[in-house]
């Protein structure tokens, strides 16, 4: 199928999500199909134009990558493919699924607030403890650490889901009852936003940008939301791009002015940040030429990735960059690009691979959904914040394992937020 064609039917199924997100109050299929028509269509004309060439990565072997226009239709194909199979699955999961678990727990936001102020001492202890764990991590981690390759190093991820609590704490705060403690507490999300402003790690910024964004809204109606996610959207893909461009220049020496050209010439007229095609492409030279398909071991390896190597020194490598040796650790460090989460199903098992995992997540995305809804207070927007945060790293792709463990670590104090509140429900007789 042709790039136009696939241009009218992504539209189409857009049209779809946004009717159904009107109905549903529900973010995921728009999310998906902005997500192809971003990093997917946007990029392939943004090439097909001559405004930007396909990516050139400096793998340390040569002659297993050929990414011309030919192979940029076939992964296009495929990308809209497994856009087009999760998102209407997921509608239908959704819609036809029975929930027999609705509002579970017996809680009010009454409850919630409680339970949150109870707990305010403890998150702003965390967060002042990660802050100092952030700045001294990003100054003395260098080389290959600082690359992503110790566990160590993503344990000052969690400044991300510690901000989500401070923000609910602030928010729970009122300002003429507790005004210094609410002032306090925007000053150090603040600083958080600065400080979590990384260009070598921008998801970082996103991992509770987006949390926080969803907490905020909650309350609007799906008209008001999509405006404020257009606003919202064009503006975090500005500072998304402006960290990427602050990875090739020194921002101090810019005008504010200039910043923001390079900015929007970086997010929408190249799609250097949206290359995840180009990685597609990759992974269609790779599989089944260079190596079989993985048969759902990519995935098993989520549960593999934590064992150290020196407990398991035959431990397998993961990703075909490293199964290839494609990496000069020595010359260039870690390099590689994304491939969209349909790369990565690509990768298990070709086109039924794409077909079959779509299946699997979609259950899994709305099983996501109804766990939330099992609350009837304000955490279940803590919680469908947190995943809808999570879906943008995870459509990215790339190391699979890496991103769950990316996920994971940003979010744990979340989790065990979570479970502390159950634990206080169940005390309280409301679950």
């Amino acid at each position: 199928m042709d790039a136009n064609a696939l241009s009218i039917l992504a539209y189409f199924l857009l049209l779809i999500a946004v009717i159904y997100f009107f109905r549903r109050n529900d973010e995921v299929p728009i999310l998906l199909t902005i997500f192809f028509l971003l990093t997917g269509l946007s990029r392939y004309y943004a090439v097909a134009s001559g405004r930007v060439g396909w990516v050139y990565v400096a793998y340390s072997r040569i002659g297993i990558f050929n990414l011309n226009d030919k192979s940029a239709l076939t992964a296009l194909n495929y990308f809209f493919l497994g856009t087009a199979v999760l998102s209407i699955t997921y509608m239908f999961f959704k819609t036809n699924i029975k929930n027999t678990q609705r509002y579970y727990f017996r809680d009010t936001n009454l409850y919630f607030k409680d339970f949150i102020l109870q707990r305010s001492n403890l998150i702003i202890r965390l967060f002042v403890f990660f802050i100092v764990l952030n700045s001294i991590l990003t100054k003395v981690i260098t080389g290959i650490v600082a690359l992503g390759n110790s566990y160590f190093f993503l344990f000052q991820l969690a400044i991300g889901g510690i901000t989500v609590l401070m923000y609910l704490v602030y928010e729970n705060f009122n300002f003429k009852t507790h005004f210094y403690q609410k002032l306090l507490f925007l000053g150090l999300l603040l600083y958080s936003a600065v400080l979590s402003y990384n260009p070598t790690l921008r998801f970082q910024f996103l991992s509770w940008l987006l949390a926080v964004g969803i907490l905020i809204t909650r309350r609007y109606l799906p008209a008001q939301k999509a405006r404020l996610y257009l606003l919202g959207g064009f503006l975090v893909l500005l500072l998304f791009a402006l960290a990427g461009v602050a990875r090739q220049k020194n921002l101090s020496t810019l005008s504010f002015e200039q910043q923001v050209v390079l900015a929007y010439e970086r997010a929408f007229e190249k799609r250097e940040d949206a290359n995840m095609l180009d990685g597609f492409m990759m992974v269609l030279d790779v599989y089944p030429h260079h190596l079989d398909f993985h048969y759902g071991m990519e995935h098993l390896e989520i549960l593999l990735r934590p064992i150290p190597r020196s407990w398991w020194p035959d431990k397998p490598v993961g990703g075909y960059v490293n199964k290839l040796g494609l990496n000069n650790y020595q010359t260039y460090g870690t390099v590689g690009i994304s491939q969209t989460l349909y790369g990565s199903f690509y990768g298990e098992g070709g086109v039924v691979g794409i077909v079959v995992f779509c299946f699997i997540y979609a259950w899994l995305f709305v099983r996501i959904g109804r766990y939330a809804n099992r609350y009837q207070s304000d955490m279940r927007w803590v919680i469908w914040g947190l995943f809808l945060a999570s879906l943008i790293p995870l459509l990215r792709g790339g190391d699979l394992p890496g991103i769950i463990a990316f996920i994971g670590m940003s979010y744990w104090p979340v989790f065990i937020f979570i479970y502390q509140y159950n634990q206080y429900l169940k005390r309280a007789g409301v679950a």
